[in-house]
């Protein structure tokens, strides 16, 4: 079986596993968690934006992907929710299906 190589994120963090490949070999992300993170959560809101719900604490929110592509990190892409209204829209929206679209 072919060894891949654990990566670096450029901040210098070991970076995660994010499963195998067809052939066995294991894949790296290219950014460690934190980075990731920080990309994009920076943009969270204090409510969430569909429902209105006001957060007790920050744990209450998720930040969403409006078009399912979790690679899609611009800001106009980025929409904090509830939990409860993010599990509504990705059921509804099936963002957990790659390739199925609402449009």
């Amino acid at each position: 079986m072919p060894k891949s190589v654990r990566g670096t994120c450029p901040c210098g963090a070991p970076v995660r596993s994010k499963g195998r490949s067809e052939y066995g070999t294991k894949l790296w992300d290219r950014i460690c968690w934190k980075c990731k993170a920080n990309s994009y959560h920076k943009h969270k809101k204090d409510y969430c934006e569909f429902c209105g719900f006001k957060a007790v604490h920050a744990v209450q929110l998720d930040v969403d992907h409006i078009d399912g592509n979790h690679k899609n990190n611009d800001e106009s892409n980025l929409m904090t929710l509830c939990a409860n209204c993010h599990r509504l829209k990705t059921h509804v929206n099936k963002d957990y299906m790659p390739g199925i679209s609402n449009d």
